[in-house]
């Protein structure tokens, strides 16, 4: 005779056919056999970045002693950085200073009259680029300047203009108080204000050693971007600082070899594995980013990091990664 099954028994095979509830959860995959659905790629992001900042942020800790990661020759990573201290021109109460990517001539100066501004005849150099006598080929990896007010609150007055200009010659003029470029912004003058500007790479051809002898007082070939200071209005003591320029230029340069070398040759860096994905990350952070940025160093840190991170994750999530794998 069938035995009759008891309540005990039916709710038991309730519970083994599935749950009674919500409350009462499914058994749980085992950790080994779970199929992530991140992409792998996901946990190498962090270097990535790290790579993009090197290559885009001249102020980023990365920056000094970088190598551009696209397979180039051993190099000699160098940072040149120095404080140029921007004074008035004579009694007018004005300046204008432009800083050029050339490692070895800085910047020029400029003197005005009737509203035109001439620059001086030759680059100038600001100071400590004396290590670069021992290169042969150099090439820029990353350029920017810190602009901060120099004037006290009771001193400070005027207009600053900063602008970028693509191709800046020695001797040029200019009206005093022009705008009219690809990108410039205007400030009111006041006392520890700070502004960060980085250099744009014009093309590819941007990221080519260049020979030594190219980088001369009178250069115009330029194939980064170059940055004019301004300032109308201001104090008309003479010689009074107005602001100071801090240049951080990040440059790689190739020794003499064979039977001209020289002992510098053996400080060469073995060049980085070539990152397909950092560059091409790179370029759409720069193209998609300003060339001013409000702040010092840290507020320039901050946002290129973050559009470094941003054109990453638009790299990764278009699927381009897969063409640099």
């Amino acid at each position: 005779m069938a035995k009759t099954k008891t309540k005990t028994q039916k709710k038991g095979k309730a519970k083994k056919n599935g749950p009674r509830n919500r409350r009462e959860r499914p058994a749980q995959i085992p950790s080994s056999r779970r199929v992530s659905s991140v992409p792998q790629i996901a946990h190498k992001r962090m270097p990535h970045v790290h790579a993009i900042c090197a290559v885009t942020d001249p102020f980023c800790i990365h920056a000094r002693g970088a190598q551009r990661p696209d397979g180039g020759p051993p190099t000699i990573p160098y940072q040149f950085r120095a404080v140029l201290t921007i004074t008035a021109n004579s009694t007018s109460g004005a300046a204008r200073y432009t800083f050029v990517p050339n490692p070895f001539y800085q910047y020029t100066n400029a003197a005005v009259a009737a509203g035109t501004w001439t620059n001086s005849s030759n680059w100038l150099d600001i100071g400590g680029a004396g290590f670069l006598a021992n290169a042969r080929e150099i090439r820029i990896v990353s350029y920017g300047v810190i602009i901060r007010s120099a004037m006290t609150a009771t001193t400070a007055k005027g207009l600053l203009i900063l602008s970028v200009d693509p191709n800046p010659t020695v001797a040029g003029t200019s009206t005093q108080g022009s705008m009219q470029y690809n990108e410039a912004q205007v400030y009111t003058m006041a006392a520890g204000f700070e502004h960060a500007w980085v250099s744009r790479p014009m093309g590819a051809s941007a990221h080519l050693f260049r020979p030594t002898a190219d980088f001369t007082t009178t250069m115009t070939n330029f194939d980064w971007t170059s940055l004019i200071v301004e300032v109308n209005g201001s104090d008309v003591t003479s010689a009074m600082p107005f602001l100071t320029a801090e240049v951080v230029m990040n440059v790689e340069f190739t020794t003499l070899s064979g039977n001209n070398s020289t002992a510098v040759a053996q400080l060469q860096k073995t060049p980085p594995l070539p990152n397909r994905v950092a560059m091409a990350a790179s370029d759409h952070s720069i193209a998609n980013r300003p060339s001013f940025i409000q702040g010092g160093i840290d507020a320039a840190g901050a946002a290129i990091s973050k559009a470094a991170k941003s054109s990453l994750d638009a790299i990764l999530a278009d699927g381009m990664a897969l063409l640099f794998a």
